[in-house]
């Protein structure tokens, strides 16, 4: 098999520089909110963009993943990318249509403060609609290894979100409608870019059976995906519906401030996927699966230190005549190591899936995220009028770890992976020491105390990387 985390290391370089590049584009984004927008209007930018990542998942139903597992092997690929495309654009107008028409209803479902609600929500679908036209063009990139270019596209669309929020929010201050176009805008310049990609691959006539290999493959994910979305978003919502939207404005900026863990496991993930696709009927693919595994946790209780031990300094630096973060969002900053918590779940999620995907047992991932969305929705509803924000959080946390727990027990079933437990055990108990040791700190100063504290952390989370291979 020679080395396939040679491939690995050179693709997450690639998808982990422009998500780096991404993100952090996106994360200007988060000073210019919190010192532009009041909290009720942040609360409805995270409402409105729970509601798309909703849809999105309707929208693609399942044909991005079930691409991607029937381009490896299927040697008639027009076929393939054909009905992919085909079915992604009718489920999406469709869609898009039924959210539109029924705009009113959702944005006052979601209690959004604006008058426009409507407007809106239709702005929402739109984006949408755009976001899922670009799904199997870009896929087809990740499949055939053109990270650079895949990595391009991602990122110029970024550039373009960024630049128009920058015009429309704090120079026009066109508040929630201005981040709302320019999501539109930059989608619009996504898909326009993608498209053509795709075209010269197009063609042939109908293939019933090709369109119903995909559907069996991808069905069975969409259930899954909403359920794990629902885990992602649902506690927004619920916050709001309990708490008020200014709590989901606190909220959702502190949740944003666990970007470095949400990138991590994003780019694990992005070229984690074809690479154990494509190493799929190999002999020592379970070696493979628990390298990745241990590798993964060394590098997020490294990251989990830092963020948590140090993110308090960093909202408070200087911007102009405000904060790097608007300081009337600080008493939020609890939720963010509880939420790297959950990302690092979420990464173990990952992992373990591919066991799943690898034997084609896809009907079992509703289950998993099942699983997931039902703890999420009962601890959200439970802690929230107890602990408030803090108790959306830690539903977050808890909805991942069940839905690791789920997976463990299901992927065992499926394929014999003699993963890390151990390696778990010990990162988990770095994590949980450093989450007390931080609460000694104040959330600034002490920069010198806190470093001692992050490389002790940091050393045993290279052991495990390194030194604890056996286990």
């Amino acid at each position: 098999m020679g080395n396939p985390f040679r491939q690995l290391a050179r693709d997450s370089v690639v998808y982990g520089l422009s998500t780096v590049v991404q993100r952090l584009l996106t994360f200007l984004l988060t000073p210019l909110y919190t010192n532009v927008l009041t909290p009720a209007e942040l609360g409805d930018v995270a409402q409105l963009y729970s509601l798309m990542a909703l849809a999105s998942v309707l929208a693609t139903s399942g044909f991005e993943q079930a691409f991607m597992r029937y381009w490896v092997e299927d040697d008639k690929r027009r076929g393939v990318i054909t009905h992919a495309v085909g079915g992604v654009a009718t489920v999406a107008v469709l869609i898009a249509g039924i959210g539109a028409a029924a705009a009113p209803v959702i944005a006052s479902s979601l209690v959004l403060s604006s008058t426009r609600g409507a407007a809106l929500v239709r702005l929402a679908f739109a984006i949408v609609a755009l976001d899922a036209v670009a799904t199997i063009p870009l896929a087809m990139l990740r499949m055939e290894r053109r990270a650079m270019l895949f990595a391009s596209l991602r990122v110029l669309s970024v550039v373009v979100n960024v630049a128009f929020n920058i015009l429309l929010v704090s120079l026009w201050q066109w508040g929630v409608d201005g981040v709302m176009i320019a999501g539109l805008v930059s989608s619009l310049v996504a898909s326009l870019l993608a498209t053509p990609l795709v075209l010269p691959h197009i063609g042939g006539s109908f293939d019933r059976t090709m369109l119903g290999i995909l559907l069996r493959f991808g069905l069975p994910t969409v259930p899954a995906s909403l359920a794990a979305m629902i885990v992602q978003v649902a506690d927004r919502p619920i916050l709001g519906w309990l708490a008020g939207g200014t709590s989901v404005g606190i909220y959702n900026a502190n949740y944003r401030l666990a970007i470095p863990m949400m990138l991590a496991v994003s780019v694990f993930e992005t070229a984690w996927r074809p690479l154990y696709l494509q190493h799929a009927s190999d002999s020592d693919i379970g070696t493979l699966l628990a390298r990745a595994m241990r590798y993964f946790i060394a590098g997020a209780t490294a990251l989990f230190t830092i963020v948590t031990l140090f993110i308090g300094d960093v909202v408070a630096i200087p911007i102009g005549s405000g904060h790097l973060i608007g300081a009337q969002y600080w008493s939020g900053l609890g939720v963010v190591p509880i939420v790297m918590a959950g990302y690092i779940a979420l990464g173990l999620i990952t992992t373990m899936v591919a066991s799943i995907l690898i034997t084609k047992r896809t009907t079992l991932l509703p289950l998993i995220y099942g699983i997931a969305a039902l703890t999420n929705v009962v601890l959200n509803v439970l802690l929230i009028p107890l602990l408030g924000y803090i108790g959306a959080a830690w539903a977050t946390f808890g909805a991942y770890a069940v839905g690791a727990v789920a997976t463990s027990f299901l992927s065992r079933r499926v394929l014999a992976v003699p993963y890390p437990w151990w390696s778990i055990v010990q990162a988990a108990g770095i994590c949980i020491a450093v989450g007390i040791v931080n609460t000694l700190f104040p959330q600034q100063g002490m920069l010198w105390v806190k470093a001692v504290a992050a490389l002790a952390a940091c050393g045993g989370a290279y052991w495990i990387g390194r030194f604890n291979a056996t286990r």
